[in-house]
């Protein structure tokens, strides 16, 4: 049997994956936190907040997943991806612009017409606290 941590990355790996999919044009995505995704986000976010996830996908396939608080009745809606792409950066930890760099440059064996994004969280950057 999975344990929480295993089970909860397994959860939103395959939403992202499943959700990236359907959204072939778009590099980023902003969802509601899977309890136990994030090892270092325990308990319930600040007072007026809320905990979402930023994804952001360097290529098909290798995502990068960034924890974040927001205020509360926040439209994600309204988001563009540099909007996210902004949030993400000021949330994740130093290095994370040569990260997704190297993300890009990985070059993966699964074609995206054939099998679907089948490599996921190649490397999964951890909130600042």
């Amino acid at each position: 049997m999975k344990n929480h941590k295993a089970l909860a990355v397994e959860i939103a790996t395959a939403g992202d994956m499943a959700w990236f999919e359907t959204h072939l044009d778009r590099r980023l995505r902003i969802r509601n936190m899977v309890p136990g995704e994030f090892d270092d986000v325990v308990g319930p976010p600040p007072v007026g907040m809320t905990w979402r996830t930023i994804v952001l996908e360097a290529q098909p396939g290798a995502r990068s997943r960034q924890a974040i608080a927001l205020p509360l009745g926040t439209d994600t809606d309204v988001l563009t991806d540099r909007d996210l792409f902004d949030l993400f950066l000021q949330v994740a930890p130093s290095g994370a612009r040569a990260m997704i760099a190297s993300l890009r440059k990985i070059k993966l064996p699964a074609d995206r017409a054939t099998t679907g994004r089948s490599v996921s969280n190649i490397r999964q950057t951890e909130p600042n606290t």
